[in-house]
């Protein structure tokens, strides 16, 4: 309507528009709206010449690589940004961080971190999202270490860690086995009063059992649950039921037992196995079988 009255609607009503097309058809329906609305030079895989009626800022790029990137459409997002590059439009920090993140994700730390230098001779400051991007990156590449580092950095340059800054780094060293650095910085979240992930509870509990704190795993996860509302998935309940059947403790692997069929897990046979095994090593041999018959009568 706007057209047909030679009006060209402004380029922050085209942003809302694409936005809202890339949310709710995906990145692809929004990037071709992007090129109908501003007569953009090209369409992925078909070349398609056209004239811009409206310029395209850097919040459009960001739009669309953003989308992109959500659709897990890497080489789009890369061809967006040669676009932008080409059409003379500087990427902005929040720009660097969509295409350092893209990398990360794909694990091309090399390309992410010449991102993230790419940021620093620019003189782009490097915000909370830049940190946790890369830190994030560096933890799922086992290169926790240097992730550390930034997360030093991260201070010193004055940006605030945020939970996710945490969560990354508890992952991060959970996944190479060292739960006691995983534990003192859950520690220090807490004090923080950051509320963690349901995901980040069940990786803690997970590596604390495998490391025989089955004790630690169970404080973990009360306090979870009684001050953030954290909901454990059925995997963490199963660990900490065969970690406190193997210790002997029968009674609170039961109450444990109860509490997750409260809510909605029901016993597997791994549970099943854990509390026959448990009853066996303690000699109460009744309750041993009493449980295998009760399984058996449910398989």
């Amino acid at each position: 309507m706007l057209r047909t009255k030679g009006i060209s609607p402004m380029i922050s009503t085209c942003n809302s528009l694409i936005m809202s097309v890339s949310k709710h058809h995906g990145s692809i329906a929004g990037y071709e709206v992007c090129n109908e609305l501003l007569g953009s030079t090209r369409k992925f895989g078909d070349q398609k010449l056209g004239v811009k009626i409206v310029v395209p800022n850097v919040h459009t790029y960001n739009i669309i690589m953003h989308s992109f990137y959500k659709d897990g459409l890497i080489e789009n997002l890369e061809q967006v940004w040669s676009d932008m590059i080409v059409n003379d439009c500087l990427p902005s920090a929040y720009s660097h961080n969509i295409l350092m993140a893209a990398y990360c994700d794909n694990g091309r730390m090399e390309e992410a971190m010449r991102m993230w230098e790419e940021m620093r001779n620019k003189g782009l400051k490097h915000d909370a999202m830049a940190y946790n991007t890369i830190i994030g990156g560096l933890c799922e590449a086992g290169e926790v270490d240097k992730a550390e580092e930034f997360f030093k950095e991260m201070g010193l340059d004055g940006e605030e860690s945020t939970c996710v800054t945490y969560e990354h780094l508890i992952t991060g060293y959970c996944k190479i086995g060292d739960v006691d650095s995983a534990m003192l910085l859950y520690k220090d979240m807490c004090r923080k009063e950051f509320t963690p992930l349901g995901s980040t509870i069940d990786v803690l509990i997970k590596e604390l059992c495998e490391k025989n704190k089955v004790s630690e795993a169970l404080k973990v996860s009360r306090f979870a649950m009684k001050r953030n509302n954290v909901v454990m998935k059925g995997e963490s309940y199963e660990l900490l039921i065969k970690g406190l059947c193997n210790e002997g403790r029968m009674d609170e692997g039961m109450k444990l037992q109860a509490e997750m069929v409260g809510r909605g897990y029901e016993p597997n046979s791994g549970i099943y196995s854990a509390f026959i095994n448990g009853y066996e090593k303690e000699g109460n041999k009744e309750q041993a079988a009493k449980l295998k018959m009760e399984f058996q009568s449910i398989k």
